[in-house]
């Protein structure tokens, strides 16, 4: 898959299965942590949401797990680690005919950066993510 964001062309790995095993794992990580936790205010809200039905059902281990939850969302927020951009951005094999290979979260979000100022939204990053699960599948 390719696209083109302002000036910069990026051309995406078809398939996780033909990912470098590190960059699997970094995919799966980014993926799980925007499925389960997520990185927004609004995810923080929803933790806080399920912290307060536990608590109201008396279902108080639970309660506690999603409390260490929240350390996680609110690093996310303090960090500016948007999981799921991170893992849109792990997807990308080359970003204007240069092989992507650092693909730690410093870098990542570096490459969000550049993209965000060529206009790289939240709903483009869903299209591809959208895009990609359905080649995925």
């Amino acid at each position: 898959m390719k696209l083109k964001v302002g000036k910069h062309k990026l051309e995406f790995f078809d398939s996780i299965d033909k990912l470098p095993l590190e960059r699997f794992n970094a995919f799966n990580k980014y993926v799980m942590l925007d499925g389960e936790l997520g990185s927004t205010v609004f995810d923080f809200d929803k933790v806080m949401i399920r912290v307060h039905e536990f608590i109201k059902n008396e279902m108080y281990t639970e309660a506690q797990r999603e409390l260490l939850n929240i350390r996680i969302v609110y690093n996310n927020i303090l960090e500016g680690n948007n999981v799921r951009g991170l893992a849109f951005a792990v997807m990308i094999k080359n970003m204007d005919g240069k092989a992507v290979e650092d693909y730690d979260s410093e870098n990542l979000n570096l490459i969000l950066k550049k993209l965000s100022k060529e206009g790289l939204d939240n709903v483009k990053v869903c299209e591809v993510r959208n895009d990609l699960k359905k080649k995925l599948n």
